[in-house]
């Protein structure tokens, strides 16, 4: 018997591969309070788990089980590793353990600028984020990278790391752990963020008031705000302060305003997202730079998962596929079904009988068998002529 504790697109992730494994009569999920069933920006792994025809259970009912393994993937409880029938108690921690034990772990690597964050593999022992180390997986953190962004990141790397490892965590992996070293560790608990207080400080470098605005910016929790305006990003000028922090320099506008720091003034840009969505169909590329300033970076998503190039796509602006890929845009993006930026790519192509922007999206590497979560690729969409017509192989 296995479980899969956790929520989101990696408890997902695991519990497809606990079902590859297993009969599922011996797959067992316990979900997170917070999950209500139903798809947001991430997907419900109670919902994924019950058409799955996977038995929902909770923590108690788990400590009476008989089992092989237990894996925590983003579990929200405390787990009793004393009380589970298995030593088999495994966690993928969001962050490059020792540090960043805890809470919070989106955020500080982009507050603190790190060049990298990545994800770990390790044994449940007693202690919060404290057992010891199986498989770690890297990966870089750019300067314009959000909160959303890393966890974005945390999300791919974690199911890589999972998909390598699974077989070692059923059957027994090949070397022992590595113990957590004590020097470089840190733990955050989750008293040491109230979002419900959250406020820019301007008593600071601009340079720390941008990481600010990019560790907290969150679109699907919060933004921090300027006289109630919500700040998605920030531009440092060449301007020494003169004014007293946190004092607007000039009038503010509708894309922003310019505010007084401890030594440089710094450009904030208020929430431009839908109406940049909206302008994709029509708009010069030379108008991007300026557009850019007012979203929380190149792959924020609106309420639906659209972010822009999926709105370029889906109106084959291959023009504004090409600026946006160029910085960091993400080939193989997808709304919050899943819909990959190939498969709105398709619809353009098919209705107006061009297939150059499928060419251009395949060169530049997007997938043409990621699946969306009801698990249909873009060949379940489209005929074996269209398929022809747009080059797309299986």
């Amino acid at each position: 018997m296995i479980v899969i504790a956790g929520k989101n697109e990696i408890a997902i992730h695991g519990l497809k591969l606990a079902l590859q494994s297993f009969p599922v009569s011996d797959v067992l999920a316990v979900v997170n309070s917070t999950d209500a069933g139903h798809d947001g920006w991430q997907p419900s792994f109670l919902k994924f788990a019950k058409e799955a025809g996977v038995a929902i259970k909770t923590i108690k009912e788990i400590y009476d089980c008989e089992l092989s393994v237990f894996l925590s993937l983003e579990f929200d409880k405390i787990v009793r590793v004393d009380r589970l029938r298995t030593d088999k108690v495994f966690n993928i921690h969001f962050s490059l353990l020792p540090k960043y034990k805890g809470m919070y772990t989106s955020v500080w690597p982009v507050l603190f600028n790190e060049k990298e964050s990545g994800v770990t593999l390790h044994a449940i022992d007693s202690g919060i984020d404290t057992g010891a180390i199986y498989a770690q997986k890297r990966f870089v953190l750019d300067a314009e990278d959000r909160a959303q962004d890393c966890y974005r990141k945390y999300i791919s790397a974690s199911k890589e790391l999972l998909s390598e490892n699974f077989d070692f965590i059923i059957n027994g992996f090949p070397a022992e752990p590595k113990l957590q070293a004590a020097e470089g560790a840190t733990y955050f608990s989750k008293s040491t963020i109230d979002f419900r207080e959250l406020a820019i400080d301007f008593k600071k470098c601009a340079w720390e008031v941008k990481r600010q605005i990019h560790a907290f910016g969150f679109r699907p929790y919060q933004f921090l705000s300027f006289h109630g305006k919500p700040v998605v990003n920030a531009s440092i000028l060449t301007t020494r302060s003169g004014a007293k922090p946190g004092e607007a320099v000039g009038e503010a506008c509708f894309s922003g305003v310019t505010v007084s720091t401890i030594d440089y003034d710094i450009r904030l840009f208020f929430d431009g997202l839908d109406d940049f969505l909206a302008a994709i169909p029509n708009i010069n590329v030379s108008e991007l730079p300026y557009r850019l300033q007012g979203i929380a970076g190149v792959n924020d998503r609106n309420e639906k998962g659209w972010s822009p190039i999926i709105v370029a796509a889906y109106h084959g602006r291959l023009d504004i596929m090409r600026y946006l890929l160029q910085i960091g845009a993400d080939v193989n993006d997808t709304n919050y079904k899943g819909t990959t930026v190939l498969m709105y790519a398709k619809d353009y192509a098919l209705k107006s009988r061009d297939a150059s922007i499928i060419d251009f999206l395949i060169a530049s590497g997007a997938d043409q068998a990621r699946r969306d979560y009801q698990g249909k690729s873009i060949f379940e969409y489209i005929s074996c002529l269209d398929a022809k017509f747009l080059g797309l192989t299986k």
